[in-house]
């Protein structure tokens, strides 16, 4: 019928149907085409991040791909995030903490998807080199003026903080939301508070009506 799928919709579907892989793949050369056709409008460590499944990580062919993802960008002040998603379980051994020490030796930023929704967010904590955690949109959604609604958020930034890992608040909606938040000192944030899912066209005249400055990475 036309209009836009949801993340949610069409994700698990292509997991299911062994399509995530190649899905990824074509987005990764989407992103980089289009990035390129505006690398002198992009700001001075621009954040660009891409969501990987646990089939795709462990995949052979990984590690080369995020490579040449990477050197396929004319740009080489960009913050490249590679997401793990707590959506399905992810066997931490050793040739996968091997591969994404590789990436991160090589310039890559490691986040921690959807945290605290899945299977194995402390032991991925735990285990891997994780720069950020993005705090999934349940956890942020419950913030509210009554002082109880924050108790976990609360602990969770708190575990984040004190083992020095950044934060990245999704699913802000609220000025309470982002009152609590920048009250916290978290400065990473995203959600419909601030813009909707765009299409490139907008996003490109997004970027045309903001001043050049730089993103600084905690």
């Amino acid at each position: 019928h036309g209009g836009y799928i949801s993340p949610a919709a069409f994700i698990p579907l292509a997991e299911k149907s062994g399509l995530i892989v190649p899905l990824t793949q074509s987005l990764m050369n989407q992103v980089a085409r289009q990035m390129n056709a505006i690398a002198s409008k992009l700001p001075e460590g621009f954040h660009i991040g891409i969501n990987f499944s646990a089939s795709h990580i462990i995949s052979p062919t990984f590690v080369d791909e995020c490579l040449n993802f990477r050197d396929s960008f004319t740009r080489r002040d960009l913050n490249l995030v590679l997401e793990v998603t707590e959506r399905e379980p992810l066997n931490v051994d050793e040739s996968l903490v091997q591969r994404l020490n590789i990436l991160h030796e090589n310039g890559f930023v490691i986040a921690l998807d959807d945290f605290g929704t899945g299977y194995s967010g402390l032991s991925y904590l735990h285990d891997l080199h994780i720069d950020y955690i993005k705090i999934d949109h349940s956890f942020v959604g419950r913030v509210n003026a009554d002082p109880e609604s924050t108790r976990i958020l609360d602990c969770v930034l708190d575990l984040a903080r004190k083992l020095s890992i950044s934060i990245v608040a999704e699913g802000v909606e609220t000025k309470e939301q982002l009152d609590y938040l920048n009250q916290n000192n978290i400065t990473f944030q995203q959600g419909y508070y601030f813009y909707k899912p765009v299409t490139y066209i907008d996003l490109v005249k997004i970027i045309l009506s903001k001043p050049k400055v730089k993103v600084v990475v905690e």
